[in-house]
């Protein structure tokens, strides 16, 4: 009697202790519930019974037991509790797919799964439940986009390690954030390629195209093998901007001394802050002059990337802060290579490319819930803004604090 009294206390969550399991004490709870619910939705048929059959359920409290009425005529299934063919509950699942979208490897969700009493959830099974992200970002990788246009473009690579028949090489990540004619922003393509090259970028942006983009104005990135070429191809009548961040870099890695490229980069920076586009322009073509001084080849960087680097400066000046630099796309790569990393060398392209879309879905929904980061009516046909009044000595001014900044910094070195 007491092993019986024993048994019932631990189906019910009460340890030997007197502690209770709460998961333990919520499997009984919900188990009852779910068979008195199908007994009497059973019942509610008018159809005499033949016995039950038994199905286990994995739940986000562990494995319970449905005892499904079986029926002497017709069938009867809870489709409103369980999906046919799905042992997993729906919260079960999603839950499974935000760990492996959040980088989680699918040993270490294995275990958190174990944890909560579902023995089986083999590694196999946590990545066939993970295939239910495709079709989300199918629909965000193949949206139509001719309904409006898309005045600004954003693209950007990273690299990531990928299984390619059978051995692990680097693979390049493309992708596209665009901004419509309503100010919101939108991750609107995503792809694997071999090699940043012309060819790859164009079939890219020529797979955009397909799908509606239009409008483009002006095409923001870093000076990727082939893209400027594509961009001209694909995208005829877009402009092209170098992103300035990214110029700033290269101008540090082209300078033989650390010091004179700090120097040309804290010049820029002084040539940037500036509003009026020929203040802008002439403290870069003074930060040229410096550092050719010091650095041939570096100045000679900065001559060539600047009609690309101040493409900006044509544009609204309350778009200039954002289109001037690829930092939309660069903080959403570091997102993914966060999230990648813990994966390591991903099996597949088609694995890669469904934790990747999974990121920018969900970027996607950040971005639909913020206010547009872009003044609408600054987007409309014909919007102009009034110049800004031209400044009395403002050129001596800037090309002063341009040399105070170049001679500053390299000093500093």
């Amino acid at each position: 009697m007491d092993t019986v009294h024993e048994e019932a206390l631990a189906a019910a969550g009460v340890r030997a202790d007197g502690t209770i399991d709460i998961n333990a004490a919520l499997r009984a709870l919900l188990e009852g519930l779910l068979n008195a619910v199908m007994d009497e939705q059973a019942s509610e048929l008018g159809v005499p019974r033949n016995g039950y059959r038994e199905r286990s359920l994995d739940t986000c409290v562990g494995r319970v037991t449905l005892r499904i009425p079986k029926l002497r005529e017709g069938t009867y299934f809870p489709g409103d509790i369980v999906e046919r063919w799905s042992r997993t509950d729906t919260a079960l699942a999603s839950a499974i797919c935000d760990m492996w979208a959040a980088g989680v490897s699918t040993r270490k969700v294995e275990a958190v799964a174990s944890d909560m009493g579902l023995e089986s959830m083999s590694r196999s099974r946590v990545s066939r439940l993970c295939a239910g992200l495709d079709a989300e970002v199918a629909e965000m990788r193949g949206a139509d986009m001719s309904s409006e246009e898309w005045p600004y473009l954003w693209l950007d690579a990273t690299y990531v390690p990928c299984r390619e028949a059978g051995a692990p090489r680097s693979v390049a990540l493309v992708t596209a954030v665009a901004c419509s004619g309503f100010a919101r922003r939108r991750v609107v393509g995503v792809e694997c390629i071999d090699t940043e090259s012309y060819l790859s970028w164009r079939g890219f942006l020529l797979s955009l195209r397909a799908r509606g983009l239009s409008g483009v104005q002006l095409v923001t990135s870093d000076a990727h093998e082939g893209l400027a070429r594509a961009v001209r191809e694909a995208l005829p009548g877009a402009a092209w901007q170098r992103c300035i961040a990214h110029l700033e870099r290269n101008v540090l890695d082209r300078c033989r001394r650390k010091g004179d490229g700090a120097a040309a980069v804290a010049a820029l920076k002084a040539a940037f802050a500036e509003a009026d586009p020929a203040l802008v322009r002439a403290g870069y073509r003074r930060a040229v002059e410096l550092l050719a001084g010091a650095d041939p080849r570096g100045a000679e960087l900065l001559e060539d990337a600047g009609p690309a680097a101040l493409a900006y400066l044509a544009f609204p000046r309350e778009h200039r802060r954002w289109i001037r630099t690829n930092n939309v796309c660069e903080r959403m790569n570091c997102e993914i290579k966060r999230r990648t990393r813990v994966v390591q060398v991903f099996p597949s392209a088609a694995s890669l490319v469904r934790l990747v879309g999974a990121v920018c879905c969900d970027q996607n929904d950040a971005w639909a819930c913020e206010r547009n980061f872009i003044d609408r009516r600054s987007l409309e046909p014909g919007y102009e803004r009034a110049p800004i009044p031209a400044e009395p000595g403002g050129e001596e001014r800037v090309l002063r604090l341009v040399e105070e900044a170049f001679d500053r910094r390299r000093r500093a070195a």
